[in-house]
């Protein structure tokens, strides 16, 4: 069964901002962070779930809720992590 159209933009109108936020912030501390750069992860991590409820309570819709939040928190995880990776190898 396929899901509604406005279940679907409303999926990537309110996930893919939160995957945006990750691969920016991620970057920018790869780039420029000389001082504590995992601490400056963790802060993307968390300006990341941050935005990702704000989303969804902007949203107003509470069918699929659970499922956005969580695929805008798992999608903004992977690249945090990929990221940490990356700043362990180059460090």
């Amino acid at each position: 069964m396929s899901e509604p159209r406005t279940q679907r933009s409303l999926r990537l109108a309110s996930v893919l901002p939160v995957w945006l936020l990750a691969v920016v912030g991620a970057v920018l501390v790869v780039v420029f962070a000389t001082e504590a750069p995992f601490a400056w992860m963790l802060l993307v991590i968390v300006a990341c779930m941050l935005v990702s409820f704000a989303l969804q309570l902007a949203t107003q819709t509470k069918d699929g809720l659970v499922e956005r939040i969580s695929i805008a928190s798992t999608g903004a995880f992977v690249v945090v992590l990929v990221a940490t990776v990356v700043l362990l190898l180059i460090r």
